[in-house]
């Protein structure tokens, strides 16, 4: 099947309601794998697809083909369970099976299967949405997929609008692929998880997605989520019927009024169109698709020009320059990454609060000994205006912070490490990208 021409896709509602911790360009490149599987499931248990192809469906450099590995072989390690909402009521049907059976990559082709199990769910279901492949490369979290998922599984088209039954929290988690020990709060989870999904969701959708609280007692114990079509206006990329078809960097050329085989000639080539003398240092760019979009921000400016296309395509070229524009390009880079440490920090705190208020609640004479590691002479004082270190602490400020300063460097190292960890991969990977 030629991917290049797939948009929508019938994923499984089984296949939706699964229990699994993956990111979002593995749940990504499963449903690409899907649609492009789709109508060779029956009969076939060998799957085809180019690299390039992938790497174009999900707006992804195709350079980078060790990281599709990377995320392929995740895939393949991958065990979930599904149907976990039942919606498939009508059999009591449960199951479990890695989300690719196996894969293999050959003269720039991957190969891959289903596991048979999995496969008879994957085909004609009774219980089905309809997933639109271009939608979900907007999203930038994985709990916001897998909640548009979640969401749309329920949607009436007749009525443009639905809603999930009632979810436990418990099972909100596994669908979303939480631990146990992440976000153990409602309030936190509320705040790191379902608030962002639900304001990407509502930003990048033309649809409205709402949610229900249920209380047990004066806890949270169930959440239900509304779905409802908003009307829209027709968007730009109707001028344009058949950017569908190409890949990412050509459609930003053609909208920009590039002729679409030149647009395809230049995307083909990325770096091998630009002049071998002109090439931009090492690093420079993120990727061809940043070294494109500058040259077309650059010709906005170039009141002068009287050929926009033309001008581009020299631009690319050439690799004309414009300080001006390279400095508001590093400028928001610099912004966008200030904003990532920032979410990083913040979310690690909040673990690392977690594994703290954990640590004391099982072991709270661990208070009392910290308390007597404590060397700030005020917050001794503090200490000393109260019955025990128990009742100081849990009023909260300056002894609680030094308190749990001194429970995470000398008692929490074990069970932070893979949170640090975790932290300073992804500070890599941000601070990467700099480069």
């Amino acid at each position: 099947m030629n991917l290049a021409k797939i948009n929508e896709f019938v994923k499984a509602s089984p296949a939706i309601q699964i229990q699994s911790k993956i990111s979002l360009l593995q749940r990504r490149a499963w449903n690409v794998l899907l649609a492009n599987a789709y109508n060779e499931l029956p009969n076939q248990e060998i799957h085809s697809v180019s690299m390039v192809e992938l790497a174009a469906k999900l707006g992804f450099d195709s350079k980078n083909e060790d990281y599709l590995k990377e995320v392929l072989r995740q895939l393949r390690a991958c065990t979930v369970e599904w149907n976990l909402l039942e919606k498939d009521s009508d059999t009591e049907r449960w199951g479990v099976a890695g989300l690719l059976a196996s894969v293999e990559i050959a003269d720039g082709v991957c190969t891959y299967a289903f596991a048979p199990h999995l496969r008879q769910q994957l085909y004609n279901p009774r219980v089905y949405a309809k997933l639109n492949l271009r939608l979900q490369n907007r999203f930038k979290r994985q709990y916001a997929l897998v909640l548009w998922e979640l969401c749309f599984d329920y949607f009436d088209t007749e009525r443009d609008q639905g809603e999930t039954p009632f979810i436990s929290l418990e099972m909100f988690r596994e669908l979303l692929g939480i631990e146990h020990k992440e976000y153990p709060a409602f309030s936190i989870l509320n705040r790191a998880v379902i608030k962002p999904a639900l304001k990407e969701i509502n930003t990048e959708t033309g649809y409205s997605v709402e949610v229900e609280q249920k209380r047990a007692g004066r806890r949270i114990a169930e959440l239900k989520f509304r779905i409802t079509r908003l009307k829209q206006l027709p968007v730009q990329e109707s001028l344009f019927p058949d950017i569908e078809d190409l890949p990412p960097i050509a459609v930003e050329l053609v909208q920009a009024r590039i002729d679409r085989n030149v647009a395809l000639k230049i995307a083909g080539q990325e770096w091998d169109f630009v002049n071998s003398e002109k090439l931009p240092s090492p690093g420079a760019y993120p990727d061809f698709m940043g070294y494109v979009s500058e040259k077309i921000e650059m010709s906005l400016d170039a009141v002068s020009v009287r050929n926009r296309a033309g001008y581009i395509i020299e631009a690319i070229r050439e690799n004309y320059q414009d300080e001006r524009v390279q400095k508001e390009r590093q400028m928001r880079a610099q912004k966008v990454r200030e904003k990532e440490l920032e979410d990083l920090k913040e979310e690690f705190n909040a673990k690392r609060d977690t594994i703290i208020r954990q640590l004391v609640h099982g072991e709270p004479a661990l208070v009392e000994t910290a308390a007597k590691r404590v060397e700030s002479r005020f917050v001794r004082q503090r200490l000393n205006q109260h019955a025990s270190a128990m009742e100081a602490y849990q009023k909260g400020g300056m002894v609680k912070a030094e308190i749990d300063s001194i429970l995470e460097a000398e008692f929490c190292q074990e069970l932070l490490a893979p949170v640090v960890q975790q932290r300073e991969d992804e500070k890599a990977r941000i601070m990467g990208e700099a480069v």
